[in-house]
């Protein structure tokens, strides 16, 4: 029974790790592009399962001698501390989506100590609490270093930028190889906790977790998978040295920590969260780059679910003790906590979707808002080119019957002429036929001025131009009809010589008039006369 049992308490605590804790790691090899090298992949489970198996067999106390030895009772305190680490693990991932397991299953010892000895160690706490807070702020002070000498050593050397590439695979494969040694060293410690602090029974058993994990790695690996996928294209979307730099900083501090070298300074071996290291990284690395690489809300989520982790821990594996041991007054405390936790659960989960269906109504209600005020612009402009075709239309309407009509009244002068000319023809020579010669000659000139016609171009052009003869009246004010006429015909671009037939003058006067014009007009020598009227 206790293989059994030390098998599922390993098992569920492996899961809880693989699935909220390992993405991150295995996300930040996969930005570096260190994760496509078939070596990197093919050693990712047998580095997993070889910290546990080592720490096991060499019976390291690291991390069990800075923690109360509890596990005198392997079925009750390891079916406790598995319950209450996993409770309190998907309590903080309601929090922050880079829940603290490692701190949950540290305080869940600590929770259980208190239900065995009636005591709390305070003092080891306290030194566990301390360990957590200096390896995130030196996993910051890492990432920015290393990114900091980084820039130092390749700003002052020119290298090819296909070499630097190489270069950075070739460290990011090396430094991730590092990386999962020590994280799984680090986590391994969870594992180990099991057999060095139980019986020769429980050790033995203990020999089963390095397997169970390998198991776990494969059964779990296509979600797994695509949480680190995640991490790598939506988070870490920064350049190869900054995710470089991401991965030393935590590689540094697991190695650490996962020593005796924290108590010189006070502090202890403890298992670290890889998601507050990450998070650690990346704000370090915003500091160092001042540029932020993650929100405020996020982080501020996740100290939260840091702060909340171990202290859930306690809590669960007390009443969980408790229960097991028969104390009912426990019973009640762990009910109640239960069930303040499943309606917290409830309450941010109802919360969750409302602020989602909110989001969503605000989205359709943005949409159809958009929708209808395209469809209201496109009305408009439907209106407005409707007008301006029936305009054009009708203008042309109006061409085609002018036309018509000058046809007609030209037909009618000919042959006016034509009958006149015939009646003169059969005149006998003298005063009468000269008459009748000077008669049809005043004719023709009077025709020849093409007054009506002339007139009706000047009106059309007023209609068509109207915007111009506007703004032209309100700029130059002083100017007469006449030159308004003739800044009008230039601005169509007609030549001196169709001015001068259309104003009935000679070419000489059209240039004289533009002298005038130009001057009305306040244009310097140099200045084109055409070339201003066209931009007013």
């Amino acid at each position: 029974m206790t293989l059994a049992y030390l098998t599922l308490a390993s098992m569920l605590c492996g899961a809880m790790l693989l699935l909220r804790d390992y993405p991150v790691v295995e996300g930040c090899i996969l930005a570096s592009g260190a994760g496509e090298r078939r070596s990197v992949r093919l050693l990712l489970p047998l580095l997993i399962a070889a910290g546990p198996g080592l720490l096991i067999l060499t019976g390291d106390r690291t991390f069990a001698d800075a923690c109360p030895a509890i596990l005198a009772v392997p079925f009750q305190n390891a079916l406790a501390l598995v319950i209450a680490t996993a409770a309190a693990g998907i309590i903080s991932n309601l929090i922050s989506r880079y829940p603290a397991v490692p701190y949950a299953f540290t305080g869940a010892i600590f929770g259980l100590d208190l239900a065995e000895n009636g005591t709390f160690a305070a003092g080891s706490a306290l030194t566990h609490m301390s360990s957590w807070i200096a390896a995130f702020v030196l996993c910051a002070i890492f990432a920015a270093g290393f990114w900091r000498l980084y820039s130092a050593c390749t700003g002052k050397r020119r290298i090819h930028l296909a070499r630097l590439d190489s270069r950075l695979l070739a460290l990011s494969t090396l430094v991730s190889f590092i990386l999962i040694a020590a994280y799984s060293l680090n986590t391994g410690s969870i594992a180990a906790f099991f057999a060095v602090t139980g019986s020769a029974e429980v050790r033995l058993a203990a020999l089963i977790i390095p397997l169970s994990y390998l198991a776990l790695f494969f059964i779990l690996r296509r979600r797994t998978y695509t949480s680190c996928s995640g991490i790598a294209d939506n988070e870490l979307e920064i350049n190869s040295e900054s995710v470089l730099s991401v991965l030393c900083a935590i590689t540094a501090t697991l190695v650490i920590f996962s020593t005796r070298l924290p108590s010189f300074a006070g502090m202890s071996a403890t298992p670290l969260s890889a998601c507050s290291l990450y998070l650690a990284a990346l704000t370090g690395l915003g500091i160092a780059r001042k540029s932020a690489l993650t929100d405020e809300t996020t982080l501020y989520k996740h100290l939260a679910a840091a702060i909340l982790s171990p202290v859930l821990g306690v809590l669960f594996a007390y009443s969980l003790a408790s229960i097991l041991g028969g104390d009912m007054v426990s019973t009640l405390i762990v009910a109640g906590i239960i069930l303040l936790a499943a309606l917290v659960s409830l309450y941010l989960r109802i919360q969750k979707g409302r602020d989602l269906q909110r989001q969503i109504m605000r989205s359709r209600e943005q949409q159809i808002y958009s929708n209808q005020k395209s469809l209201s612009a496109l009305e408009v402009r439907s209106e407005m080119n409707e007008k301006e075709l029936l305009e054009k239309l009708e203008l042309k309407r109006k061409e085609l019957v002018d036309f018509a009509v000058g046809i007609s009244s030209q037909k009618e002068f000919m042959d006016d002429i034509y009958a006149r000319l015939g009646k003169m023809r059969a005149m006998p020579d003298g005063p009468d036929k000269d008459a009748a010669t000077d008669e049809i000659l005043h004719s023709l000139r009077e025709r020849m001025y093409f007054a009506s016609e002339v007139n009706d171009f000047y009106a059309r052009s007023e209609v068509l131009h109207k915007d111009f003869n506007m703004r032209l009246r309100e700029a130059f004010p002083g100017l007469t009809e006449n030159e308004r006429k003739l800044a009008n015909l230039l601005r169509q671009g007609l030549s001196t010589k169709h001015i001068a037939s259309l104003m009935n003058i000679t070419p000489k006067s059209v240039e004289i008039n533009r002298y005038r014009l130009r001057s009305k007009l306040g244009l310097d020598h140099g200045e084109n006369l055409t070339k201003f009227i066209k931009s007013i």
